[in-house]
């Protein structure tokens, strides 16, 4: 009888029992591109949703940022602060907002003599736009904005009443999303409020995204 015997691995030469160890077949690697695939096909969706909700709402964060900045400076130096919230009309990207110490009430930066407080750039893929019901306050020329008191009280509203009333400005994107930023004459508080296109209504539910 011939017997065959089988080669010992632990004989082979280190060269072979590396390939042996490491190669991969064909259809390991199909597989493998397929779960890629899958999940590439799965994530990417929900990866675009989250960045049209984020990019939206950080830009709707840096207004209020703004105005919360603005407030605090008002107190701390006992003089009005204009904040102009410039739309995407008026500057090359999506919008700008300017606060300063406005000591004579112009409504202009008359520098050096006034003190920047901040400026705050706003995404070329985001705009600023009025809100046609609640229209701010024009604090220099046709510029619009909320100018704040030495004592923390807003004047937001186009009517110039002191602590009445309440003045908007609209952020939107490309997909046609819009928050509504309320700024609150008196305390100067923002409410935040999504546009509903199934119902032509702002909402306090921030849920009515389209991408």
């Amino acid at each position: 009888m011939l017997l065959v015997m089988k080669p010992n691995e632990s004989l082979l030469p280190f060269s072979s029992r590396r390939s042996r160890e490491q190669g991969f077949t064909l259809l390991e690697i199909m597989v493998v591109l397929l779960i890629i695939g899958l999940v590439v096909a799965i994530g990417y969706p929900m990866m675009r949703r989250s960045l049209v909700r984020a990019r939206l709402l950080s830009q709707a964060g840096v207004l209020k940022q703004a105005c919360a900045v603005a407030r605090a400076a008002a107190l701390r130096h006992g003089d009005g602060v204009a904040l102009l919230i410039l739309e995407a009309n008026e500057v090359q990207h999506g919008g700008e907002v300017v606060a300063w110490v406005d000591g004579n009430g112009n409504g202009a930066l008359d520098s050096p003599a006034e003190v920047m407080i901040g400026k705050w750039p706003i995404s070329e893929k985001i705009s600023l736009k009025p809100d046609p019901d609640h229209l701010l306050f024009i604090s220099g020329g046709t510029t619009r904005g909320v100018l704040f008191l030495g004592n923390g009280t807003a004047i937001s509203s186009a009517s110039g009443s002191v602590g009445i009333g309440q003045g908007a400005v609209v952020v939107s994107d490309r997909n046609q999303n819009e928050v509504r930023l309320l700024i609150m004459a008196g305390t100067g508080t923002v409410i935040q409020e999504m546009w509903d296109p199934g119902s032509g209504t702002w909402s306090d539910e921030m849920r009515f995204w389209r991408y």
